[in-house]
């Protein structure tokens, strides 16, 4: 057993917890945001465990965790969270000599099925930066415009637009640098309509308050957008459009942009790329075909056999 292991011996779980996510922060696994909403349910988890008196982490077992998921009136996709959670959490108590197993990573994992990914089609993203056009403001046409476009041409993410510096932006070499998860950093190519319309932006932005600062994105008080402000911004475009679905905010425009690509026939990987994802799979989710690409492939199969006889 490592010195750390005897440092700790058997410590209460709601101890073990803060340690765990100090240590993942510390390290650079989770994010901040990520070790917030950890924090939320491992929380809960040690408050189950108290209730069950069980305090210490050498106490914990098998029936403790599924006691716990049976107690959540959650659905089964959320359920599956909870266990990730668990999991990972458990992981650290084991090499860290506090449990003898992992007990969240035997337990059989439920079966979901992915709700359908809404996306729109380029019609309807023409209506609706028609719609943008029409209802946003002479202030904050060019800026709701440029965001919009942001996440439909390049796919960025909403925390990645909103933290952009004007630094980060290289109009004359054509190219974004933008600060992804974890704060890896990622060289973006812009075309020549992204370009004219920062320079449109750049052209009403010193009319807002607080435009000495190097934040691209402002708010109409002068303050850095939050990715709240851009959402309201996108889902008020949405519904002046007419264009109801059921995730109504900015990742719907990077799911589309995304998804348009690939119908286009673009490269894969380079779609991966646009889109900051570490694994491939992850980007196959934003993959989307439409009945009439599907009838035509069909369509397009060559014609076998032909009613020949087949000699025996």
């Amino acid at each position: 057993m490592n010195a750390d292991k005897d440092i700790f011996g058997d410590i209460p779980i709601n101890e073990a917890v803060k340690k765990y996510l100090d240590e993942k922060e510390a390290i650079g696994i989770l994010s901040r945001s990520s070790v917030k909403n950890r924090q939320y349910e491992l929380n809960r988890f040690s408050e189950f465990c108290a209730s069950k008196k069980i305090f210490h982490t050498s106490n914990l077992h098998k029936n403790a965790v599924v006691s716990y998921l049976k107690s959540l009136k959650i659905a089964n996709s959320s359920k599956l969270n909870v266990i990730y959670v668990l999991t990972g959490f458990m992981d650290y108590l084991e090499d860290e000599g506090l449990i003898i197993e992992n007990f969240a990573s035997i337990i059989p994992k439920p079966k979901i099925y992915a709700p359908k990914i809404d996306y729109l089609t380029f019609d309807e993203l023409e209506t609706l930066f028609q719609a943008a056009a029409q209802t946003s403001s002479r202030k904050t046409v060019d800026r709701n415009l440029l965001l919009m476009s942001l996440f439909t041409d390049i796919c960025l993410r909403v925390s990645e637009a909103v933290q952009l510096r004007l630094p980060d932006v290289r109009l004359e070499e054509g190219v974004l640098w933008v600060t992804r998860k974890r704060g890896k950093v990622d060289k973006i190519p812009i075309h020549r309509d992204l370009g004219e319309k920062f320079v449109r932006w750049y052209d009403i932005r010193p009319e807002y308050k607080g435009h000495e600062s190097d934040w691209v994105f402002l708010s109409s008080h002068g303050r850095p957008l939050k990715p709240r402000q851009v959402h309201n911004i996108v889902s008020s475009a949405l519904q002046s459009a007419g264009i109801l679905k059921r995730k109504q905010g900015p990742h719907l425009l990077r799911h589309s942009g995304a998804s348009l690509k690939a119908q286009r026939g673009e490269n894969l990987i380079m779609i991966q790329y646009l889109l900051g994802h570490e694994n491939l799979n992850t980007t196959r989710k934003y993959l989307h075909f439409n009945w009439d690409d599907l009838r035509q492939m069909v369509d397009r199969s060559p014609a076998l056999g032909n009613g020949n006889t087949v000699e025996r």
